[in-house]
């Protein structure tokens, strides 16, 4: 597996993690820790690189067949059938905009077994009814197995790559994301992008036009995450030199109850920002399912913010849902 490989959000499933007595007291506000502070600097000097990043990809992606849309267009929209957008801050950043749970499943949930599922293999892709066994055993469809979707262009080339080597016959709708890639060169070797997909409002009882809005919040976090290297980088310290071992263990436990992979340590990174920062809703995340006291989740949330590199991502953090 890369060191950049996918992730998703789905509604937290099955019982809650029981309680846990807070392992750390609630933090009061104090100063930045010494290393945070060099490391929102240093991020504050590689965000240069960062937009010239982002500028490019606007020049190459002006002739792309995707048009650029910004969160709250994405989020309203009403798909009736497969759309896909360029996300205006970040173009390497695609959307796919799925009319159904289950549309978006055959496109995805073969690639979301191979990259992050607990329980699922590395190293082969899982044929069409081993997956339906895997979804049903986990009390899931094709079409629930996840309700959003996220993955790096490195982790779409090693699913295709795999699937080829093994004579996997690919499904209609993975063919169509196959031929989508292809178009704007993420299948070639060494391309920066992402691919996150949400699905229609209506699509299943669970999606309302607030739950889509929630998991593109979340989704598009981690397309920053995929294509910015430094955000990784400043993820990755928050995760390392901020959280504790006690929370750091935490998460991993809340993640791996979501059937993640706890074992691949970018996913949880990369999960743990996601969740923290991006995905302030209830229904997909509490403090009381990470075991952490809310003051504590509230202090880390404003320090991972407090100390974020200044680019678009950050602005997000201060904005309400689109609805």
């Amino acid at each position: 597996m890369g060191s950049d490989d996918t992730v998703r959000v789905r509604p937290m499933g099955g019982v809650p993690p029981t309680p846990k007595p807070p392992i750390s007291k609630p933090r009061a506000p104090e100063p930045p820790r010494a290393g945070f502070r060099r490391q929102a600097l240093i991020g504050i000097a590689i965000v240069v690189a960062g937009i010239a990043i982002i500028g490019l990809a606007r020049l190459v992606f002006d002739r792309a067949p995707f048009p650029l849309a910004g969160e709250r267009k994405i989020a309203l929209n009403h798909p009736h059938h497969l759309m896909v957008f360029r996300l205006r801050a970040d173009p390497l950043v695609l959307v796919v905009d799925c009319p159904s749970l289950h549309s978006q499943g055959l496109m995805f949930d073969r690639i979301a077994a191979l990259i992050e599922k607990a329980d699922a293999p590395r190293d082969r892709v899982l044929s069409w009814p081993e997956l339906t066994a895997a979804a049903a055993a986990a009390h899931q469809t094709i079409g629930t197995y996840y309700y959003g979707n996220d993955y790096s262009a490195r982790s779409l080339r090693r699913f295709f790559r795999i699937a080829q080597r093994d004579h996997q016959k690919l499904d209609g709708h993975e063919r169509k994301l196959q031929a989508l890639l292809e178009r704007v060169g993420y299948l070639r070797a060494g391309a920066n992008g992402a691919v996150i997909s949400l699905p229609a409002a209506g699509a299943g009882k669970q999606v309302s036009m607030h739950v889509r809005a929630v998991i593109l919040r979340h989704e598009i976090s981690h397309g920053a995450f995929f294509t910015l290297p430094f955000y990784r980088a400043y993820t990755r310290h928050f995760f390392i030199s901020v959280l504790t071992p006690a929370e750091r263990d935490d998460f991993r436990r809340f993640l791996g109850h979501e059937g993640y992979d706890m074992s691949n340590q970018t996913l949880m990174m990369n999960e743990t920002q996601a969740y923290l920062v991006f995905t302030r809703d209830h229904e997909f995340f509490t403090a009381k399912a990470v075991g952490l006291p809310q003051a504590t989740i509230d202090q880390l949330r404003a320090d991972f913010i407090s100390h974020m590199p200044n680019f678009w991502l950050k602005r997000l953090t201060q904005k309400k849902l689109p609805r």
